[in-house]
């Protein structure tokens, strides 16, 4: 009895979660309409009625010949194909399959998408010549993910990629640095993730003169009505910004500060800014976390009879810092590390009068502290 008892239960057992296989395919898709878009089609239908239907899916060529498939649950009516570059008609084949591995006959369905969203941004790109290199800006009104691919001529006059900008905000803009102020030849181009790859421009630039300010020369300074805030009695004071030292300790405010807050210092000299560098506390328990600055404004003056009062001084932007990886809170990768610490992150002064004294105006950090921790800065720009 007992082992009658078992090879029922085994019998019983093997047959949960099994679908009865057969050899019927089901039947086609039918009352098809075709939705072209940009790089895409999105095609509806109605499913056929078999109880075990479980995808329909779609073949179809990229512009490089590549075939590739798409599915989508039976439980949908419609099916999007993307990937693909330039506008033309091609025909694609449309399948149903169902639970006992059948597939329909194929139907043929034409459809002719418009091009691809990377010509939109490569024929919006406008590109001028920039401090140390050249900026780059560009329209990408349906916020495709793209990438903008810059080459430069190397002595034998072979182009050699040298920067890159992946996007997909609908404005974008980027600069290129770090290049003598004497003519270049620069290429870009756009792609995207299924290597579709607009036409190259290829251009000559004048990169503006760009040198990186002497931090020997930069001193702590405040005016009336922003008193000081830092931690000198445990070394992390307004001094350590520019110690070219992105060791512990840095310049941090006590944790008495309450967010907004300010603090300023004297560059030395007298620059037009075009961009400065942040280096934040890297530790794996505060980078993108703790103190570490995310949104704030930077203000300057070309003198120092500048108060509290921000009608005394001149905005030179708004900034919010960026997390490339885009981890939660408390997760980093070595993209994020490289980016934020080693390489120090980048910021663009979109329009600088000559100044030398600066102001700081802290408005978030990344872990929502009430004072603000920053290890190192650099700044750019053009002294003479």
């Amino acid at each position: 009895m007992l082992l009658i008892l078992m090879i029922f239960q085994a019998c019983g057992e093997s047959e949960i979660g099994q679908y009865p296989l057969d050899g019927d395919a089901p039947g086609p898709v039918s009352n098809i309409f075709v939705d072209n878009q940009k790089g895409a089609a999105v095609i509806s239908y109605d499913i056929p009625n078999d109880d075990d239907l479980l995808y329909v899916k779609a073949v179809y060529k990229l512009d490089n010949g590549q075939e590739v498939q798409q599915k989508t649950s039976a439980y949908a009516n419609s099916i999007r194909v993307e990937g693909l570059g330039q506008s033309k008609e091609q025909t694609i084949q449309l399948y149903t399959g169902d639970r006992s591995k059948n597939e329909s006959k194929p139907i043929s369905v034409v459809i002719h998408p418009a091009d691809a969203p990377i010509y939109d941004v490569f024929s919006s790109l406008k590109i001028n010549n920039d401090f140390g290199g050249i900026r780059l800006e560009w329209d990408n009104p349906t916020k495709s993910d793209v990438v903008l691919t810059i080459l430069k001529a190397d002595g034998g006059n072979e182009l050699v990629e040298v920067d890159h900008f992946y996007t997909n905000t609908k404005v974008g803009k980027g600069n290129v640095r770090g290049y003598a102020a004497e003519e270049q030849m620069f290429a870009v181009y756009v792609r995207d993730r299924w290597q579709n790859h607009s036409d190259t421009l290829i251009a000559s630039y004048l990169p503006l003169h760009e040198v990186r300010l002497d931090k020997s020369k930069f001193t702590k300074w405040n005016p009336p009505g922003i008193p000081y805030q830092d931690l000198a009695n445990q070394g992390w004071t307004i001094q350590k910004l520019w110690d070219n030292s992105k060791e512990n300790p840095g310049f941090s405010m006590p944790t008495s500060a309450r967010i907004p807050n300010d603090f300023t210092f004297d560059l030395g000299q007298w620059a037009t800014l075009s961009r400065f560098k942040i280096y934040h506390r890297a530790s794996s328990a505060q980078l993108y976390t703790g103190a570490n600055i995310k949104r704030f404004e930077v203000w300057g003056s070309e003198h120092n009879n500048v108060n509290e009062d921000f009608n005394t001084w001149v905005k030179l932007g708004e900034y919010e810092s960026k997390k490339p990886s885009g981890l939660p809170l408390g997760q980093v990768s070595e993209e994020d590390m490289d980016y934020a610490f080693i390489k120090g992150e980048d910021f663009q002064v979109e329009s600088s009068p000559r100044v030398r004294y600066l102001r700081f105006m802290v408005h978030e950090t990344w872990g929502g502290t009430s004072y603000v921790q920053i290890m190192e800065v650099d700044f750019y720009g053009d002294i003479k």
